[in-house]
Parts: structure tokens; C-alpha cells; sequence
């Protein structure tokens, strides 16, 4: 299977602007053929946030005590994550754009060796911001737009967060910051046209969408009826070949520079907690190792070696799609826990 067009463009952008990330990219091949890890790392610095989004997934977190990461720890996991060979870090949270030091964070993961990416709602993209995020080595941006206007607004929380995304739009494109807007699809965004509605609108500005399925973790653990199954799933699986690809759309199920990985847990993605807490994805708040306590290779490797995210099995996502086994069998034990997240020990796997 070959690379989209649009993953030619970055890839050949990347060889020109960050010669030491693409140097480990073209190496993936090789790494995936021995079935090693490829991830983008999710690293949730912090918990601030000023929103109070109806999904959240990290809102138990907050509540959490305990050590919390520190600048020294993001170097030694960007240095453990170079070592690996990996090439992407997306700073998150919270909403990163808050944080006091999130210069300092940047410099610890090392724009010139790694991809960096940053979640954000958008309230803080001002034209100077953006500006200043591009100088500073940001290279792209995950932008969550949920719907138009006024169920943006109620799902986020915040009333003029979805006219501000929409203005950052405009400054991303005037300053090349690269951006990916995050929707979250829920069964009402389907059923109700939402999501067509809303992707007619984005399709003017020509930025990547990724549609990423609800799940039940966090905030929103009481609107499981809002959970995709495998025919709203296969449905939005499809959305980027309607009207003659007019729908610039892909999920993590896609299929990412020319391999299907299926569910990317491990292999293509995998988050750290601001606790130190290795996640196999951010809805999946199972700890497979605390990176305080044992290097990453080997917490990763652990994760590889459960079967639900080995490269030996292609599933549907585990935590967003209802006919899944892993949601009728694992997310439950999850969730009657008492610990947040779970030990990977205390899982019966199945």
C-alpha cells in the first residue's frame, strides 16, 4: 500500500526542515518488518485546562495525587524515545497553550529531532501565538472542532471557542503551521447530520480532518448510548472516497503511510500520563509501566506483548467501537476499579 499524496508532501517537507526526524522515518519500514514500536507519543504534561469539555478523557487524572513530571523527565523521555527510534511527540494535557513552561518543554523534547506536535482547543491561537509556536519549533497543531457552531460551543463548554478556532484557521495557513482538526464523533453527530454539515463547512480551508470515535472513559463514561459501533464505524471509514474525495477524512483505523495497523495502541500510538504512567492509548487508562520506575523500551515492549495491541492482531478500535470484545470485556474492569488507571496485572485479558 502506498503514502497518500498528502503524506508524500509532509514527508518530503519534514527531509528538507528536520533532517534528524526524517532520518528515523525512513527507517520504519525496517522497525515495523521486526514488529517494533513506531509511536507517536501522546505526553500529558499537565491537567490545567480552561475548558470543561463534555468527553474529556483525562478528567479522572485531574483528581489524581503523586509525583508529576518535570522538565528534567521530558528530556529523559525525549532522549529513552530518540534512542527508540521514534520520531513524533505531541505535547498535551490539559491545554498546553496555558502552561508556563511550555518553551521549556519543547527545548527538552528537541525540535530538531523530533516531530512535535501540541493538542489545543483553540482559545489561546492567537495570530501571535501561532507565530510564535512556528519559531519555536511546533510543527503542527491537532485543532478539536466538534460540529458547528452551537454544539461546538455546548460540547465544549465554552461559549466563542468555536469562532476562535475557526480565526486560527486563517493564521495556521498565513504562518504554515500545520494543523489537523480533531473531530469527535459521537452517534447524535451521525444520526443528526452534524458531521456532513460540519465537514461541508471545514472543506474550504483545506486542512486534514481525523475523526477520532467517542469513548467511554473519563467525563464521559455516563454517554455510552453515544458510543459508534461497527456500522457507524465502517460508514465514516468511507467518508473520504464520497463525492469524489471531497472529504479530506481519515480515522487511526486509516491506513498510515502505507501500512494498516489496525488498532494503533503500541505500534503506531501511546500516551505518558503526567504521573509518569505509560497508556496504551489516552482512552485506555490502563498503566503498562510508570516510566519513574523502568525505562520506556521496556514498558513498550510489555505493551507489545499483550495481544490486544501486538502487531499479530488487526482490531477495530478497542475503546470506541461497542461490538468489540476489548469494550465488553476489558473497558468495564476499568471502570469498577478503584486504582486510576489500573495496573496492567490487575486486567483479565481474555
Amino acid at each position: 500500500m502506498e503514502m497518500t499524496d498528502r503524506e508524500k508532501k509532509n514527508r518530503l517537507k519534514l527531509q528538507e526542515k528536520k533532517p534528524k526526524a526524517f532520518a528515523k522515518i525512513i527507517k520504519h519500514p525496517e522497525k515495523i518488518k521486526n514488529k517494533e514500536c513506531v509511536a507517536l507519543i501522546q505526553l500529558q504534561y499537565r491537567y490545567n485546562c480552561n475548558f470543561k469539555c463534555k468527553h474529556c478523557a483525562i478528567e479522572k487524572f485531574k483528581k489524581k495525587d503523586g509525583r508529576l513530571l518535570s522538565i528534567v523527565d521530558v528530556k529523559r523521555i525525549a532522549n529513552q524515545a530518540d534512542a527508540m527510534g521514534l520520531a513524533s511527540i505531541c505535547i498535551s494535557g490539559g491545554e498546553p497553550l496555558i502552561f508556563p513552561d511550555l518553551k521549556d518543554i519543547i527545548d527538552a523534547i528537541g525540535p530538531n529531532r523530533f516531530v512535535i506536535s501540541m493538542d489545543t482547543n483553540g482559545w489561546f491561537l492567537t495570530e501571535k501565538k501561532v507565530k510564535w509556536l512556528v519559531e519555536k519549533g511546533i510543527d503542527r497543531i491537532h485543532l478539536s472542532i466538534d460540529g458547528l457552531e452551537s454544539n461546538h460551543d455546548e460540547f465544549r463548554g465554552v461559549k466563542g471557542s468555536w469562532k476562535r478556532c475557526i480565526e486560527a484557521l486563517e493564521y495556521c495557513k498565513k504562518y504554515s503551521l500545520g494543523v489537523i482538526i480533531n473531530i469527535v464523533a459521537t452517534k447524535s453527530l451521525i444520526s443528526s447530520g452534524e458531521l456532513i454539515r460540519q465537514l461541508d463547512f471545514l472543506a474550504k480551508y483545506g486542512q486534514h480532518v481525523s475523526i477520532i470515535f467517542a469513548k467511554p472513559t473519563g467525563a464521559f463514561e455516563q454517554y455510552k448510548d453515544e458510543i459508534l459501533d461497527t456500522k457507524d464505524i465502517k460508514y465514516i471509514q468511507t467518508l473520504h472516497q464520497q463525492l469524489n474525495g471531497k472529504y479530506n477524512t481519515s480515522t487511526h483505523l486509516s491506513p498510515n503511510c502505507g501500512y494498516e495497523f489496525g488498532c494503533m495502541c503500541f505500534k503506531r500510538h501511546f500516551s505518558i500520563t503526567a504521573h509518569g504512567d505509560v497508556l496504551p492509548c489516552p482512552w485506555i487508562p490502563i498503566t503498562m509501566g510508570n516510566i519513574f520506575d523502568e525505562d520506556l523500551e521496556t514498558v513498550v515492549k510489555r505493551g507489545l506483548g499483550i495481544k490486544w495491541f501486538s502487531y499479530d492482531c488487526k482490531f477495530s478500535c478497542l475503546s470506541g467501537n461497542r461490538d468489540m470484545s476489548f469494550y465488553k470485556n476489558i473497558m468495564p474492569q476499568i471502570e469498577q476499579s478503584d486504582a486510576y488507571p489500573i495496573d496492567w496485572k490487575k486486567i483479565n485479558w481474555f
